[in-house]
Parts: structure tokens; C-alpha cells; sequence
């Protein structure tokens, strides 16, 4: 669906909405009636410039890639901040285990480096970098 934005000759905005039928729209801003979602009489609205009317764009949905328990807990420690030599203490496994765990944390999250791995754990909600233990 189209959205609309109008903004003051100061840069604020004025009206957000999205709208289904645009041509409707535009006769409301032109006639000067009552925007929908707008409480008040629609302000004076002069074109200034262009005016774009695009399409919103889906986004795809994330996936959350399966991981083991292991795995869970290799994120949340490398959220709180542990090394991986720390993490491994901490998990009771030696350290080439960890860094193979990390390794296929990184392809499963289909990233490059662990901070990107970590960004995207995070933005999934998979580890919290404030949770004490």
C-alpha cells in the first residue's frame, strides 16, 4: 500500500497514513477536507516540488536459523562479553570446540564475521548482551 508524508515549509511532519485509494487522497489535500486519521481540517497543503507515490516495499521475514544448546549458549556468552577461551571454561569444552561452535554459528547466520553473527543473533532476539547469569 502507498504511504503519504507531508511536511511544514519547517521539515515537520505534519500527516503520516497509509492509504489504499491514493486518487482519494488527493482529492481530500485538494478540496481541503478531512484527511483520514487527521482530527483536525487539513492544513494548506501547496506542492512544493515532486510528488512520489510509491508501492511499500515487503520486506522478507527473518528466519531464525536452528541451533543446538550448545550453540545457545556459545551466543549468550559471546553476548555477555566472554573470549572464547572464557566461554569454553565457562561451558566445560576446550577451546577448538568453541571455535568450531563459532564457526558454524557463522554459517548458519550466513555471516562473515562474529560481530555480524552477533548483530544478527541479536536482532532475532536469540541472546541478550544485559542477561547476568
Amino acid at each position: 500500500m502507498p504511504s503519504i508524508v507531508v511536511y511544514s515549509d519547517e521539515g515537520n511532519v505534519l500527516y503520516q497514513n497509509i492509504v489504499v485509494d491514493v486518487q482519494e487522497l488527493v482529492k481530500t489535500i485538494h478540496d481541503g477536507g478531512v484527511m483520514p486519521g487527521y482530527s483536525e481540517p487539513t492544513p494548506t497543503v501547496r506542492i512544493n516540488g515532486m510528488i512520489i507515490l510509491a508501492e511499500q516495499i515487503q520486506t522478507p521475514k527473518r528466519t531464525t536459523p536452528l541451533l543446538t544448546a550448545k550453540q545457545c549458549l556459545v551466543l549468550q556468552c559471546l553476548a555477555s562479553s566472554f573470549t572464547p577461551e572464557q566461554t569454553a571454561i565457562k561451558i566445560g569444552v576446550t577451546l577448538p570446540t568453541i571455535r568450531m561452535h563459532i564457526n558454524a554459528l557463522k554459517k548458519k547466520f550466513h555471516a562473515d564475521s562474529r560481530d555480524q553473527m552477533m548483530a544478527k543473533a541479536g536482532c532475532l532476539g536469540l541472546c541478550d548482551p544485559f542477561l547476568s547469569e
